[in-house]
């Protein structure tokens, strides 16, 4: 007579991966798809105001300046003269970086449908986003997007836009357009739950290339390759429409710099960190540049 053991009950972590929903990543076409995917876009350009707020208070050169302006004015005051001015000192150094930093809610505000089927870069207060300080509001040739709230509390212009254009564009050369660009959005979601991840590409035709306007995923997913994984869906889609360089747009969503060069280190290391992702996905998928 044989006694069979019980089979072995699964680990923990068996049981607990059994319960996750997959990631998909894929092109979405449904509207509702398309505005979290721009709302979540939305939202990393308005966390880059609080970077270069970080970055502002932190640098050496301005905390030291502000170090040594206190200790100047800690030698001449009494104390409750001195707090009561270093308080003021320190309110008007906020208000500061409040003021150079708040271009990145307005460059926010821009992004909606009309960004997402107009021109190249980002239009702020009528005019085209270059360099270092764009500010201002949306484009005026443009239906404007209703408010929302990001999930970093600011209030911004996203998704909700029909981005329909002016009467002014004649009918043809849009038809023209429309053959040789194709936009997409490719996010990423957990099973049926809220989008995590987004990238907003264009397809050139003509050019034979596909040129990536934004990249980004929300802050508690990143560095757990779910940005890697939409770069990788990117390469692959652009290679089926028969492009051969996919690259990101010279002024993508996260592209602008408002503070001097000396702050803007981390916004240079990640760029090239995304960069250099980009290359390593099309490497492996045999896309050339």
């Amino acid at each position: 007579m044989s006694i069979s053991s019980p089979p072995p009950a699964p680990s923990s972590r068996q049981s607990i991966t059994a319960d996750l929903p997959a990631l998909s990543t894929y092109p979405t076409t449904t509207q509702s798809e398309r505005t979290s995917a721009l709302h979540l876009v939305a939202d990393s350009i308005a966390q880059q105001r609080q970077s270069a707020s970080f970055t502002l208070i932190t640098h050496p050169y301005p905390l030291s300046l502000t170090i040594l302006l206190l200790g100047i004015l800690c030698q001449y005051l009494d104390f409750a003269t001195f707090a009561t001015t270093a308080a003021g000192l320190i309110m008007i150094l906020l208000l500061g970086v409040r003021m150079l930093t708040g271009g990145y809610i307005s460059l926010a505000e821009t992004i909606n449908f009309a960004w997402l089927e107009g021109p190249a870069g980002l239009r702020v207060g009528g005019k085209k986003g270059h360099g270092r300080s764009p500010s201002g509001g949306a484009s005026g040739n443009v239906d404007p997007a209703p408010l929302v709230k990001t999930n970093s509390g600011n209030i911004i212009s996203v998704g909700s836009g029909n981005g329909k254009r002016s009467r002014n564009n004649s009918n043809s050369s849009a038809r023209g357009e429309a053959k040789d660009i194709e936009n997409m959005v490719i996010v990423s979601k957990w099973g049926e739950q809220e989008i995590i991840g987004a990238l907003v590409v264009r397809v050139l035709r003509k050019e034979k290339k596909a040129v990536i306007r934004a990249w980004t995923v929300k802050l508690k997913y990143r560095g757990k390759g779910v940005g890697r994984g939409l770069l990788e869906e990117c390469v692959r889609v652009a290679r089926e429409k028969g492009c051969g360089r996919v690259e990101f747009e010279r002024e993508h969503a996260n592209s602008h710099k408002l503070l001097p060069d000396i702050f803007n280190s981390g916004f240079e290391r990640r760029e090239n960190r995304a960069k250099g992702v980009l290359l390593e996905v099309m490497k492996e998928q045999g896309v050339g540049r």
